[in-house]
């Protein structure tokens, strides 16, 4: 999401060095299950600030994917055409589990609308506006399936009312199929439904690839105020769908953390949301919470939570607000202030890497820097301890 442009001096930015892929490359296993009991850092890249890869701007890095057959990192670029057409990037990381060396780029792909065209800039049609935020590649369809937040806009006549949607597409960028977003998740010009900028910034498919996930990122209007400095506990909505037929079948609710810091002034803008969501069963995720307050110290928080859908209600035809249901249940496995790296930045994305030599995953997060020369394009690798 471009909206957060926090005080804070740029870092200085090397250049970052071409290298090989990373210490040993594994195929998907057939484990329906992942276990992450806590992550070990084994050290952060970062992309200098406006680096050109192929005629576009390296930057906005959204959502993060691995595709194991051929070591490649699938990246989504959140620019909505302002500075070159809606595209993802592949890349490889060189890592091993005493250090990370690098990061390079291998190609940009265009992604198409329904009809075959770019999306275009909001400069010239503000009316087909888009928010790309999360990316999946899928083994079994050789497709990937990314997202897009939605927009809305009641200030201008007529409204911009551009709903969220999880798309499939070739992984040449063209479109292949929606995935059903069942109706309360729409943009409304009434403060019903989706939030704007507060819908699916995240996906994961199970181990078993039976099922696709996806959550919103901040409540739906029904459902709760946003998270804020003193609110803690606003409810989002995780949906689980038939991989196969993109049809959801779930929602679960899940509750956020209290917004990490006060403002400053204390009428600035600050939020709390689910960035992005990786699947260890068709019950369990990692959920990643990004927190931003304006001029707070430090102005980020990113914590890494597991959560149990195991007991959950079904909310699908629930009103969060004013009713009884049992959430999901969370457990704290990372705060990323911890790994004590110098900048904790807008981090939305993760994904599981390559094993390591001992046998342990490897978990990947990418920062988007909101095409800001005060953020940074960040790569955070971690050691899986199961």
């Amino acid at each position: 999401m471009k909206r957060f442009f926090p005080l804070a001096a740029a870092l200085a930015l090397g250049a970052t060095p071409l290298l090989t892929a990373c210490e040993e490359v594994s195929l998907p296993d057939l484990d329906t299950s992942i276990k992450v009991k806590s992550l070990r850092f084994i050290g952060e890249k970062i992309v200098p600030f406006q680096q050109q890869y192929n005629g576009t701007t390296l930057g906005g890095f959204s959502g993060i994917d691995y595709r194991a057959d051929n070591d490649t990192y699938y990246i989504m670029c959140d620019d909505a055409s302002a500075l070159q057409p809606v595209r993802y990037y592949t890349a490889k990381l060189a890592f091993d589990k005493s250090s990370f060396t690098g990061v390079t780029f291998n190609s940009v792909t265009t992604l198409k609308r329904p009809d075959g065209t770019n999306y275009p800039s909001t400069a010239t049609d503000r009316y087909n506006s888009i928010d790309p935020e999360g990316i999946r590649y899928d083994a079994a369809s050789k497709h990937i399936v990314w997202t897009s937040e939605g927009v809305r806009n009641v200030t201008v006549t007529p409204p911009v009312l551009t709903n969220p949607f999880l798309r499939e597409s070739t992984t040449e960028g063209a479109f292949v199929a929606d995935y059903l977003v069942p109706p309360i998740f729409q943009i409304k010009a009434t403060e019903n439904g989706t939030r704007s900028n507060g819908s699916f910034e995240g996906l994961s498919f199970t181990p078993d690839g039976r099922y696709t996930f996806t959550a919103s990122e901040e409540p739906l209007y029904e459902d709760g105020p946003r998270a804020d400095f003193n609110v803690e506990g606003s409810p989002i909505r995780i949906i689980k769908y038939d991989k196969a037929t993109r049809q959801p079948i779930a929602q679960y609710a899940y509750r956020l953390n209290a917004v990490h810091k006060a403002p400053i002034p204390g009428d600035q803008f600050r939020l709390n949301g689910v960035v992005e969501v990786l699947a260890l069963s068709d019950t369990k995720l990692l959920a990643m919470e990004r927190s931003y307050a304006v001029g707070a110290t430090p102005d980020y928080s990113v914590k890494i939570y597991e959560i149990d859908l195991a007991g959950a209600t079904d909310v699908t035809n629930m009103t969060l607000q004013g009713t009884s249901y049992t959430t999901a249940s969370k457990r704290l496995v990372l705060d990323v202030a911890t790994t004590g790296i110098n900048r904790v930045d807008n981090i939305e994305g993760f994904t599981f890497g390559p094993k390591l030599a001992n046998g342990h995953r490897s978990l990947v997060l990418v920062a988007d820097d909101n095409f800001s020369n005060s953020q940074i394009s960040q790569f955070l690798v971690f050691e899986v301890m199961p």
